[in-house]
């Protein structure tokens, strides 16, 4: 560092700055006293994107982004609710274990090995969403430590609930605290992380 020397320099006055545009500010209309159904993605509608489980990662991000979606459903061969994919998972941790374990290239991956089960989503009914407000449903979303809250109908599952519709419409995060269900899940978390990515 010998052959460089520090400008000396003076603190600036606001007056130095140009003006600059007036940043926007999202406009959230709804708190958490209000209704549920407010943050209801409903199956019926054409807001919820939907994705074959076969369906290769990158083709996946493509149609997230050009959608503007934070999470897609994914559905099996039959057409049933298979899972959910977040945008965020698609290049996280799991996806790279899952290329190495497989040894295959992460582009070849598809949706059905870094999705998230269908199953372990908790799911409350349909009457249960009409009577609850949305501080309700992010309570419930951190009960069970999960984004997701499906909801059915009695019969079939209609839609869900998830921790990032709430954060778009209210402004306000979802704390959630993840449990771990298996003894897997358990190792990776408190000891074990580097070995997961190796």
């Amino acid at each position: 560092m010998s052959d460089f020397h520090a400008l000396r320099w003076t603190t600036p006055s606001s007056d130095a700055f140009l003006p600059l545009t007036k940043p926007a500010t999202a406009v959230h209309e709804l708190n958490w006293h209000q209704p549920a159904e407010l943050v209801f993605d409903a199956f019926a509608n054409s807001t919820v994107l939907c994705l074959p489980q076969s369906m290769l990662l990158p083709e996946a991000e493509r149609l997230l982004q050009e959608h503007g979606k934070r999470y897609a459903v994914v559905v099996s061969e039959t057409g049933q609710t298979a899972g959910i994919i977040l945008a965020r998972e698609l290049h996280n941790r799991h996806s790279v274990a899952m290329s190495q374990l497989l040894q295959l290239p992460w582009h070849e991956l598809t949706l059905s090995y870094v999705m998230i089960e269908a199953e372990r989503q908790p799911m409350i009914t349909f009457k249960q969403l009409t009577q609850a407000k949305i501080g309700d449903m992010a309570a419930t979303l951190q009960a069970a430590g999960r984004d997701f809250v499906w909801v059915t109908d009695d019969t079939n599952v209609v839609g869900l609930v998830s921790s990032l519709t709430i954060l778009a419409r209210t402004g306000e995060s979802v704390r959630l605290y993840p449990r771990a269900e298996t003894f897997s899940e358990i190792f990776k978390a408190v000891k074990h992380t580097n070995l997961v990515d190796s």
